[in-house]
Parts: C-alpha cells; sequence; structure tokens
C-alpha cells in the first residue's frame, strides 16, 4: 500500500502537472486556498485520531486553540470538455497523514445534447451520497461538524476508480423536473468498515486523505485503519438516481458495495478485505425565504470471515437538519441517530446513541465565514465498556471557527 509521504510526492507530481498545463494553456485556473482555525472546548474521551473511542474530533486533552483545516483547491479546464481537479488539505491534530489529497480527478463533461448531460470521472472522489457536503471542499455550508453519515463516509468512503453520470435535463424541455442515473466500479476501498467495526459512528469535519491512515500507527483495530486498500482483485461499485423538482426538492437514492471477498488477507501488511456495502436515501427540500430541509437514512453492513469464521456489523443511521438563513446569518439544526450491531461475536464493537448539534455562521463577504456550534453525543459503546470502563457516555464539544478563503472561485 503507498506510504503516505508517497502519495503527498505523487500528488506534488501531479499538482506540478496541472499548473504546467496551466501555464501551457490560455484557459484561466480556477484556485480557492482557506483557512479555518478553531477555539475549542470539549470533554470527550481521547479522539478515534489519537487511538481512543471518542465519538467527536476534539477531545478533552486538545488544546483550546486548534488548525480546522488549511485547504488549496485547483480545477484546471483542458481544451474544452476535459478538466482537472485536485482538493488537498492539512491538519496539525491527531491522525497517521496530516496532509495530501481528498479528492483528485480528472472529468470529461460534453456538451448537452436532445435534453442529455453525460459526464464522466476518473480518479478519487466522493460518491454522490451526501445531501448536507454541498460546500466547497465537500464542507458543509449549515454546521462544523457533518452528520454521523457524512462523517463516517469522510473517514472511510471514497470512490477510487471511474463514475457515469447521465442526466435528463427535463427543466430545459419545458418540464418541472430533472432525472439522473450514476454508475461506478472502483477499487483500493477495502478497509471501509474497520472504523466503523472497531469505533462505531462519530460526527466529525476531519476528512481522511486518499491512501491515508485513520489514527496511529499500531495494532489495526480498533486504533488504527488504512482504508484505502485492495486485498483480493474484485472491483466494487455502486449505482444512484437522483431526482429534481424545479431546484426546490432533491431525492436521492444510492445502493454501494466494495464486493470485497471477506476470507482474503495480506499476510505482508496483516490486513482484512472488509466487505462493507449500504443503501442511502434522502431528501433535500428548499424554499425561496431560505428554508433549507433535509432527511437522509443509510443502513449496511460491514463483514470479515478471516479463516472461514465470519463476523458481521449491520449499521444504520440517519440524521433530519433544519437551516436558516437571512442575509449573512445562518443558524441550523440536526438530530442524527446510529446504532453498530455484531453478529458472530459477543458485542465486540456494537454501539447506539444519538446527538444533537446547533451552529451559528456568519459570512459578512465572500472571504470571511464565523461558525459557532455546540455537539452533544450521547452514546452507548461495547468497546468504550471494555477499554474505558463505562458503555455510556454524554460528551459535549463547543467550537468556534474563523475561517478566511480566497481565490478565483471565491464570490
Amino acid at each position: 500500500m503507498p506510504h503516505p509521504q508517497v502519495n503527498l510526492r505523487l500528488g506534488g507530481a501531479v499538482l506540478a502537472m496541472v499548473l504546467a498545463l496551466a501555464c501551457g494553456t490560455a484557459r484561466a485556473t480556477d484556485w480557492q486556498l482557506s483557512i479555518d482555525t478553531r477555539l475549542v472546548s470539549s470533554d470527550a474521551d481521547r479522539s478515534v485520531m489519537d487511538g481512543g473511542f471518542g465519538p467527536v474530533r476534539f477531545d478533552r486533552e486538545d488544546a483550546a486553540l486548534q488548525l480546522g483545516r488549511l485547504r488549496l483547491a485547483l480545477t484546471q479546464a483542458i481544451a474544452e470538455l476535459w478538466s482537472v481537479h485536485l482538493d488537498a488539505s492539512v491538519y496539525d491534530d491527531k491522525g497517521g497523514a496530516l496532509a495530501g489529497f481528498s479528492e483528485a480527478f480528472v472529468q470529461w463533461r460534453p456538451y448537452p445534447r436532445a435534453g442529455y448531460r453525460l459526464r464522466l470521472k476518473a480518479g478519487g472522489f466522493y460518491a454522490p451520497v451526501s445531501l448536507e457536503n454541498r460546500a466547497a471542499g465537500w464542507d458543509s455550508p449549515y454546521t462544523l461538524s457533518y452528520s454521523a453519515i457524512d462523517s463516517w463516509l469522510a473517514v472511510e468512503v471514497r470512490t477510487l476508480g471511474l463514475e457515469a453520470n447521465l442526466d435528463w435535463l427535463g427543466t430545459r424541455l419545458g418540464h418541472d423536473f430533472d432525472l439522473g442515473v450514476t454508475a461506478a466500479v472502483f477499487g483500493w476501498n477495502q478497509g471501509a468498515g474497520t472504523v466503523l467495526a472497531g469505533t462505531g459512528f462519530s460526527l466529525t469535519d476531519r476528512q481522511t486523505p486518499l491512501f491515508g491512515r485513520v489514527g496511529q500507527p499500531g495494532p489495526p483495530l480498533p486504533t488504527s485503519s488504512e482504508p484505502f486498500v485492495q486485498i483480493d482483485g474484485r472491483l466494487g461499485g455502486y449505482g444512484g438516481l437522483e431526482a429534481r423538482y424545479l431546484d426546490r426538492l432533491t431525492l436521492r437514492v444510492l445502493r454501494y458495495d466494495n464486493r470485497a471477498d471477506p476470507s482474503a488477507t495480506n499476510t505482508v501488511a496483516n490486513t482484512i478485505a472488509w466487505n462493507t456495502r449500504f443503501t442511502s436515501a434522502g431528501l433535500r427540500a428548499e424554499s425561496a425565504g431560505g428554508w433549507t430541509g433535509i432527511v437522509q437514512w443509510l443502513q449496511g453492513e460491514t463483514r470479515i470471515a478471516p479463516g472461514g469464521f465470519e463476523i458481521e456489523w449491520p449499521f444504520e443511521s440517519a440524521y433530519a437538519l433544519v437551516s436558516r438563513r437571512w442575509g449573512p446569518h445562518t443558524f441550523s439544526g440536526r438530530y442524527d441517530r446510529f446504532s453498530v450491531e455484531v453478529r458472530g461475536i459477543d458485542g465486540d464493537g456494537a454501539q447506539s446513541g444519538h446527538a444533537w448539534t446547533a451552529a451559528y455562521g456568519f459570512e459578512p463577504n465572500a472571504h470571511w465565514r464565523f461558525t459557532l456550534e455546540w455537539l452533544q453525543v450521547q452514546a452507548s459503546s461495547y468497546n468504550r465498556d471494555e477499554y474505558v470502563g463505562s458503555p455510556w457516555s454524554v460528551q459535549t464539544q463547543v467550537q468556534l471557527a474563523v475561517r478566511y478563503s480566497l481565490g478565483s472561485t471565491n464570490r
């Protein structure tokens, strides 16, 4: 498996190539640079990134002043129909990879024809699951911490492969709605499920870089994981449907299966292939008055079968979010519930809980954003009982974020 430092060197080479292409063409490079700093107060257990079971990003041992994220994104058009997109981030908190690319892909977008639009994407990117994380850098415009669903995707799930999307643009043909279908094939995500089985769901906004590590080097479970690995020769896939009504309602459904052989192992790296599959469905509604409502549900299972002994962790999460925007002000609230069960062993990895999030955002202009967030997670965890001494916990995190961004994509 590529080492994170190797991937940074490869990323630097790709970045240099994109800059060379930009200099060699008449097309400008779209770019954005942002820095997000945080004041944090947390009473949470040691975080997953530090080998613990805390369900939020920052814990009681963390300093009050933190770097939330330093981000650089570049999009370079090549000829008329092709473009290259790179999205890199730096973090200063715990974890095996403090810097790297969260997404890096090439996209082909031919002109729409007869009411249809085709898009092809190849590289590393997020599957079209989230209805919440629609801002630049796959961030949420509503809260700092993502929902439990999107937090898990940020930590363990990424598409490393090829995706095709076909839209029927009904609104351009006199109808009130558009329809879209998505399909993809991918590899290098057979470690997805390790963190979910080891520590359960969490609520965070830290995105694992491509080929990065979750947590500190050490035993593979529960304190460390490398989600972007390929153990066997099988490719995974997903397919999804989307319907949009007058840009006010968006309905999205997706089925994902990495098709890993749960009995496959890599004895050199001491890793196991995790067969992870899930179904997600969600609805986002927006009004002309600045209201946004989102409901989303995800259910699936992850399993391993070393030596033919099968262990399965069924998981489920859902959330409801309401947000209201008044000019530069945004008020948001979200409720999450989540659970992980286990079959084949006695409780190891089981979790059940819920979380409340309240956030206020202020954007005086295109460069500055200030966000205050309160997050409380109440959960019962088998592994917390095993390692900490008590299964039930109520953990609270408060953050004040100041973000400054600039670039050609700023408005």
